[in-house]
């Protein structure tokens, strides 16, 4: 039986290659992960320092409009001022943890891409437009993170806007029966309106729309010339496909820019 000699296998560098490629999945793998955990922690801690400080200020101006004594809404506003500044320090320093693992997981990607890059070679413009292809996905994810982003801003505006509402609505008719509420409740209704205008003005559910539309776009040329499939099927050379794949992509995103001309550097290479 004939024996089978490994050992230039994995001298020549390729099992190393494959041990290594797997290293650099398995790392970005874990760092997205981290990621996804410390944003569900963020989502969670922004929900108790908005909508749930403010029904905690409902409580209190409930309290005050049922109850002959003014001590059980006092401490429940007591509470809401303990409970607000907790929520903020919580808050701030949760943003700078999601921060530092979605640099570092960006700087995982950039180096595991730059690394795959190099193996395509940089020869022609067919290599160009390969590499130009290879960079895609990051552009994508990019896309998808904006659009979740302004989609969250819309609904932390969103909460902001109806649970104000209420608890100002609230707080305004219970100021009948105990004036001393009433800066309360002019400070709540100030703050549901600015938030209304600042979300009329800067519109993040128009703005998420159109990057999830424009990254969905971008998926779908990402896909499709590879399997020379919809406008890439006539073709009957791979540097043609891939010509008409980096002018579909460049159109996109000059469209995505005239739309949103205040938009992020995607970093793609030109």
């Amino acid at each position: 039986m004939e024996r089978v000699d490994t050992a230039g296998i994995v001298g020549g560098g390729v099992l190393a290659e494959d041990r290594q490629q797997g290293d650099w999945e398995r790392r970005i793998a874990q760092r997205s992960e981290e990621l996804y955990r410390e944003r569900i922690v963020q989502r969670l801690l922004l929900a108790w320092a908005v909508p749930g400080n403010l029904l905690l200020a409902a409580v209190g101006a409930t309290l005050l409009a049922l109850s002959a004594s003014v001590v059980p809404a006092a401490v429940t506003f007591v509470i809401v001022a303990a409970s607000a500044g907790v929520a903020a320090v919580y808050v701030y320093r949760q943003h700078f943890k999601v921060r530092a693992v979605d640099t570092d997981l960006r700087a995982l990607e950039s180096a595991h891409r730059d690394m795959l890059l190099d193996e395509l070679g940089t020869g022609d413009l067919l290599d160009a437009h390969r590499r130009y292809r290879a960079q895609l996905p990051e552009l994508i994810e990019r896309y998808r993170h904006e659009a979740r982003s302004d989609r969250w801003k819309d609904s932390a505006l969103q909460a902001v806007v109806i649970g104000g509402s209420i608890v100002a609505a609230t707080a305004t008719a219970t100021a009948a029966a105990v004036p001393e509420i009433r800066w309360f409740a002019i400070g709540l209704s100030l703050l549901v309106a600015v938030s209304a205008a600042y979300a009329g003005y800067t519109k993040h559910r128009d703005r998420a729309a159109s990057w999830q539309e424009t990254a969905d776009a971008l998926e779908r040329e990402y896909e499709s010339v590879e399997l020379r499939v919809g406008r890439y099927r006539r073709f009957g050379s791979e540097r043609e496909a891939y010509a008409e794949f980096a002018e579909a992509v460049e159109a996109l995103r000059a469209e995505r820019a005239r739309r949103l001309p205040s938009g992020v550097n995607d970093g793609l290479m030109q």
